[in-house]
């Protein structure tokens, strides 16, 4: 019996205790983080109070909420929020990442303002998300990834809508209506919101839109923009794939970023406006566009790929001033058709620019021309001549023509190309004759391979380093004829003199060990790939392995030469490769000074000297010629 006494005496106990563990836990009543009260202020004439059985939270008052790290809501759960009229603003951080916030959200009609992060990650809010008619600013971050939202409706008299305001809100279908008055909208503010539906129309009051702001949406009507944007930033309305219609860029911008409208889906025209300056990397690579393409005189620089794919456009004017054409510019373009006019301004033709384009009958290339990039009008099918290539003309990369089927006739290269580049006649069947200038040093590797009816290829200089027919791919076909001037020599036996005599010398001679220091991190910008000698100097590339520099010459390793690198250098004028010397198909090389150019390409500047004691500079970089005048 006095056992099970004792047992009665303790179930009291036990009782008595799980109560007080409710009271320290909640046990889902209450705050989970340990806060068991039910009520406090939360300004100076606001007071809020908790209700854990039908687990309410009642916000009452007037005026503005203080800062939200005074109180815990974040961790409670709330079935029902009611917030009293006379609130006007919504503390930061107030119901942040609340995964137990549920039902409806109203929101006073005296709101003037929501926080930063009021309701951020509040995915179980459901409903429309309707900001009465008094807010004038939502924060940065105020709904982003409160994913069970459907529809929205957004202030009369909103002014401002912070950085990825309502990001990730993929319940979200629309539509999306902005009220004039609006000025500002941040970045990301509606990134992702895939399921958004209708047009999307931009307020003329509107005078800034943030990087990716509409990114990855799924608008599938038409754009209209505010007719007070001076710029268009970063990304903007990427990879929105169901716009449709035109698209009219207002006559107030100056500059369209990188990737603006990359893969988006219009269908319709592209009007550019006088005064646009500056289009960016990727900013109209997109499939859909129809009809002419007028880029404005006003623009200055068409960036990297800035029309890649744009397969609809039927016809290309381009700016009357313009010097650059940037690699991949209009690569892909393959609606573009007619003579493609090239403004007499033009002096450099980036890599890729043109390829695989439309355009049809005679090449006129201008006067000013230095460069024709690698693969610059490759697989150009319609192109049937080329008028003459001018005297400032320095080189021809590698595929700059491959594939041109209908280029037909004679070529004159002229005096001043020292290099014509692998392939880069390649599969011109319909070429008789080429003759080259007194300065061509090398041509490369099948430069007229499969150009079946090339019957003669004249030298009128000294003999360049080109493939001969017993090597694997012989510059030219086997049925060209080859011919040099009796009194010609053969560069590429003058080059490797030159070079064994500056290897004999250096042989012995140890070069300056105390100059290295690991680890040395901007060195890792000069490794794994070529950097390629610009101007005269297009046939020379130079790579760095390991503590080896490795010098090549019209594709041919030449030679190797040991190397040293400044210990730890941050400053561009301090980052210097040291060397023996290396020759380079004109002088003697030893020092060698890097730094980074346009988007990310690096160069090396280097102070050549030449048999008659004479200095020239000489540039190699890492990727399309253009990138040597242009800066971020």
């Amino acid at each position: 019996m006095k056992g099970l006494t004792d047992k009665k005496k303790k179930i009291p106990a036990l009782v008595m205790g799980a109560i007080i563990m409710l009271g320290l836990f909640g046990c889902g009543l209450g705050n989970s983080a340990g806060n068991s009260s039910t009520e406090g202020t939360c300004g100076t004439n606001i007071t809020w109070t908790y209700d854990r059985k039908s687990r309410t939270l009642t916000i009452s008052g007037s005026g503005e909420m203080d800062q939200a790290e005074k109180f815990l809501w974040s961790d409670m759960n709330i079935d029902k929020l009611v917030i009293s009229e006379g609130i006007t603003s919504i503390a930061n951080n107030a119901f942040y990442s609340n995964h137990k916030l549920k039902g409806e959200l109203v929101l006073p009609s005296t709101l003037k303002k929501i926080g930063d992060f009021a309701f951020y990650s509040c995915e179980g809010l459901t409903g429309d998300l309707i900001i009465p008619d008094g807010v004038e600013e939502i924060g940065g971050y105020a709904f982003t990834r409160a994913t069970g939202f459907s529809g929205i409706k957004l202030s009369s008299s909103l002014k401002t809508i912070g950085d990825e305001a309502f990001e990730e809100m993929t319940g979200l279908t629309g539509p999306l209506v902005f009220p004039e008055g609006l000025e500002h909208i941040g970045r990301c503010a509606f990134h992702r919101c895939e399921n958004l539906r209708g047009d999307l129309v931009i307020p003329d009051s509107v005078t800034f839109i943030g990087d990716y702001t509409f990114s990855e949406c799924g608008f599938d009507g038409t754009l209209k923009l505010s007719a007070n944007l001076t710029e268009i930033q970063m990304a903007t309305f990427a990879n929105c794939e169901n716009f449709r219609g035109d698209l009219v860029i207002p006559d107030g911008v100056k500059t369209i970023a990188m990737q603006a409208f990359v893969n988006d889906g219009f269908d319709g025209t592209l009007t550019l406006p006088e005064g646009l300056e500056y289009i960016g990397t990727y900013a109209f690579s997109c499939h859909g566009f129809a009809g002419a393409l007028t880029i404005p005189d006003s623009v200055t620089l068409i960036a990297d790929h800035a029309f890649q794919s744009c397969e609809g456009f039927t016809s290309l004017k381009l700016p009357g001033d313009i010097r650059y054409i940037c690699k991949g510019a209009f690569l892909y373009c393959k609606g573009m058709t007619g003579e493609l006019a090239l403004p007499a301004s033009l002096a450099v033709i980036g890599d890729h620019a043109f390829s695989s384009t439309g355009f049809t009958g005679e090449l006129v290339f201008p006067e000013s021309l230095v460069s024709i990039g690698a693969g610059s009008f490759s697989n150009c099918e319609g192109i049937t001549s080329i008028r003459e290539f001018p005297d400032t003309l320095m080189h021809i990369k590698d595929l700059a023509f491959y594939g041109c089927t209908s280029l037909k006739g004679e070529l004159t290269i002229p005096d001043k190309v020292t290099y014509v580049g692998e392939s880069a006649f390649r599969k011109c069947p319909l070429l008789t004759k080429v003759t080259f200038g007194k300065d061509i040093c090398s041509i490369g590797e099948g430069a007229f391979a499969e150009c079946d009816a090339l019957g003669s290829a004249v030298f009128t200089g000294d003999i360049p380093d080109y493939y001969q027919a017993d090597e694997k791919y012989p510059s030219f076909p086997e049925a060209c004829k080859v011919d040099a001037p009796a009194s010609a020599v053969k560069l590429s036996d003058t080059w490797k003199e030159k070079a064994m005599k500056l290897t004999a010398e250096r042989e012995g001679n140890e070069g300056d060990g105390d100059m290295r220091e690991e680890p040395y991190y901007w060195t890792m910008s000069l490794t794994g790939f070529d950097h390629i000698g610009a101007g005269y100097y297009a046939d020379v590339a130079l790579l760095f392995e390991d503590d080896v520099l490795h010098v090549k010459i019209n594709g041919r390793e030449f030679m190797d030469v040991p190397y040293q690198a400044d210990k730890n250098a941050y400053n561009e004028e301090d980052q210097v490769v040291i060397t023996d010397g290396f020759y380079c198909r004109g002088g003697l090389i030893k020092e060698l000074r890097y730094r980074s150019g346009y988007n990310g390409d690096g160069q090396l500047y280097a102070g050549m000297v030449k048999e008659d004691g004479s200095t020239e500079e000489v540039v190699f970089h890492k990727d399309s010629e253009e990138c040597l005048y242009l800066t971020e």
